[in-house]
């Protein structure tokens, strides 16, 4: 991942397992792909990282029992990402 990053001055993470995939698709790409990233960017010494998360991430235990597992990896991907101390915009909202 480290590599991924060279050459960058901000990441924006967009991406997402789709809704055709698995649990495993989805906590592969939408918690474990974006906090690899995140981690990539502090080792690097990003300044800036934007999260395109989702609506409903910041409290999963509420969504529709088909959303909870996509929601609940994004909220693990957020977190991760606040405590990560990076200049961070998240949902639209800079935190």
């Amino acid at each position: 991942m480290d590599k991924a990053v060279d050459n960058m001055e901000a990441i924006i993470f967009a991406a997402g397992s789709g809704p055709e995939t698995g649990p495993d698709k989805t906590t592969a790409v939408d918690k474990n792909g974006a906090i690899k990233l995140v981690d990539a960017a502090k080792k690097k010494g990003f300044e800036r990282f934007v999260m395109l998360s989702s609506v409903g991430s910041d409290n999963p235990e509420q969504a529709q029992e088909e959303m909870h597992h996509y929601l609940e990896a994004k909220h693990d991907a957020d977190e991760h990402l606040k405590q990560a101390g990076l200049h961070t915009r998240l949902s639209g909202r800079l935190l």
